[in-house]
């Protein structure tokens, strides 16, 4: 089953403000993997900071993502999965500008999680908020942190969840 969550890149107001969804991985370890790879290979390093561009680069990244770990799965008999599925597209898009929680209800009203990444005093930061969008959307603030630090609290989050 997939976990699915919407990424806003906040920019200085709503009309530089960006929504990608991602249909999986959506989780926060899944969330940190796809931003790592985003801001190490796809963006702009600080201090330069685009909202949009950032969102195409998490875009690019999440597609290269599942392109990547497609080619390095391999079947249960150890031989190389098909790239079919990664190379069919799909999985990260663009989605509505506007408000995230009515983005979510009207486009993408399944996902679990929200994230919110944005630049302050030339800091990447995250909000990441826990999400239902059905019927009366709420959202509950789970961690409002550096990016830098996201993928360790990422980590122990779902280690406590576990045990």
């Amino acid at each position: 089953m997939s976990t699915r969550a919407l990424y806003t890149f906040k920019g200085e107001n709503a009309s530089d403000t960006w929504n990608v969804y991602k249909h999986h991985d959506g989780y926060p370890t899944g969330a940190a993997r796809v931003l790592q790879i985003a801001f190490d290979h796809f963006a702009w390093q600080l201090p330069r900071y685009e909202a949009d561009e950032c969102a195409a680069a998490f875009c690019a990244a999440g597609k290269a993502d599942n392109y990547v770990r497609a080619a390095l799965a391999t079947t249960p008999e150890g031989r190389t999965a098909s790239l079919l599925y990664a190379s069919q597209g799909g999985g990260v898009r663009m989605m509505p500008q506007g408000p995230a929680l009515k983005v979510a209800s009207k486009h993408c009203s399944d996902i679990e999680y929200r994230y919110e990444i944005f630049e302050k005093s030339r800091t990447l930061r995250i909000r990441a908020y826990a999400v239902n969008a059905w019927d009366k959307p709420t959202e509950t603030l789970l961690v409002d942190c550096p990016l830098s630090e996201f993928a360790a609290w990422a980590e122990q989050s779902e280690k406590a969840v576990a045990s």
